[in-house]
C-alpha cells in the first residue's frame, strides 16, 4: 500500500472510532471503567508522583506551552532552510487546536468529579478529548516524525535524539489521568483525534512536498517515505 493511501485508511479509522466514542461520552458521561482506570493509576499518590505527573502535562502537553515553542521551532526550520516542514510546524498544532475546542463543546463532558476519584488539579472547560494529550500528538508527533526523516542514515545518537518528543506523547495522557482533570475515555479519544490529525497532515506534507511547494533543501525520497511508513 502506498504511503499516502495508508495515511488516509489510518486517519479515516481513527476518525471513526473518535466519533463512536464522542457519542457514546456524549450520551453518557460517566463511565464505571474511567473512575476503575483513574483509581488503579492514583493507588499510589504522593507529592512526587504530583509534581511529575504536572511536570509532563505542562512541558509535554499544554497547548500553550506547544503553540508558544511552534514559533521558535518553526523559524529553526525556516533558517535551516526546511520552510514547508517550519511552516507546518506553525499549522499543525493551531488547526488542531481550534477543531478540538468546537469538538469539545459539541460533546461538552464535565471534567472528573471529587466525588468519584481524586482531583489534583481543578480545570473549568470540558473535557472530550484532553487538549493536552491531543496538543501533545499533534505538536511532538510531528517532531518526532520530521526527526525520524531528517535522521535516516545518522548516527544512534542522532535518532535517540530525534525520537525524544515520543517520550512527551505516550506520557502525557496517563499524566493527566493520574492528575484526575481527564477520564481515561478523553485521553483515549484525544489519541484518535491528535492521531488522525496528524496522519492526516503528514499526508498533506507528502503533497505539498511533492508539489514543491516552499521547497527547500530536504527532499523526500524513497528513503525518506520508508522511514516515516516505519514510524506509523
Amino acid at each position: 500500500m502506498k504511503l499516502d493511501h495508508f495515511l488516509l485508511l489510518f486517519s479515516a479509522v481513527q476518525l471513526a472510532l473518535f466519533g463512536l466514542l464522542a457519542w457514546r461520552m456524549r450520551k453518557h458521561p460517566v463511565f464505571t471503567t474511567d473512575v476503575k482506570i483513574t483509581r488503579a493509576l492514583q493507588k499510589h499518590h504522593s507529592p512526587f508522583w504530583q509534581y511529575l505527573a504536572r511536570m509532563v502535562g505542562l512541558l509535554g502537553g499544554s497547548p500553550a506551552i506547544a503553540n508558544t515553542l511552534a514559533f521558535p521551532v518553526a523559524a529553526a526550520l525556516w533558517k535551516l532552510r526546511l520552510r514547508l516542514e517550519g511552516a507546518m510546524t506553525l499549522t499543525i498544532p493551531f488547526t488542531s487546536s481550534l477543531t478540538r475546542k468546537v469538538l469539545k463543546r459539541l460533546v461538552n463532558r464535565p471534567r472528573p468529579s471529587r466525588m468519584c476519584v481524586h482531583v489534583y488539579d481543578s480545570e473549568h472547560s470540558k473535557s472530550f478529548p484532553s487538549g493536552d494529550v491531543s496538543s501533545a500528538v499533534t505538536f511532538w508527533g510531528w517532531l518526532f516524525a520530521l526527526g525520524m526523516i531528517l535522521a535516516k542514515g545518522k548516527g544512534g545518537w542522532q535518532k535517540a535524539l530525534a525520537s525524544t518528543p515520543a517520550l512527551f506523547v505516550m506520557l502525557s495522557g496517563p499524566a493527566r489521568i493520574y492528575l484526575g482533570v481527564h477520564w481515561a475515555s478523553d485521553v483515549l479519544g484525544a489519541y484518535l483525534f491528535g492521531g488522525a490529525w496528524l496522519g492526516l497532515s503528514l499526508r498533506l506534507y507528502l503533497a505539498l512536498k511533492q508539489w514543491r511547494v516552499l521547497d527547500g533543501v530536504m527532499e523526500l525520497s524513497d528513503a525518506n517515505e520508508l522511514a516515516l511508513m516505519q514510524i506509523l
